[in-house]
């Protein structure tokens, strides 16, 4: 039998938004909900974003508002 896996708690540090896409897998219903809801209670996330035109990318930062805590970091390059 295998063990539950244990949510892992956020990195301090922005990852870039390619290597983030390796982690979300599966139909697309499922991949939007595990993007948009917290890993440990599932609430809606809330999302803040912030561009920064000089280096031309966004920086992305989804937190928790009833765990109270800041799921990632994620740094978008803009086109």
């Amino acid at each position: 039998m295998k063990p539950d896996r244990q949510p892992q708690m956020p990195s301090p540090e922005p990852i870039d938004a390619r290597d983030l896409q390796a982690h979300f897998f599966g139909t697309p219903k499922e991949v939007i909900a595990k993007y948009t809801h917290c890993p440990m209670c599932g609430a809606n996330l809330h999302f803040h974003y912030m561009t920064d035109f000089g280096t031309n990318r966004t920086h992305e930062t989804a937190r928790c508002l009833e765990c109270a805590i800041k799921i990632r970091r994620v740094l978008h390059a803009l086109q």
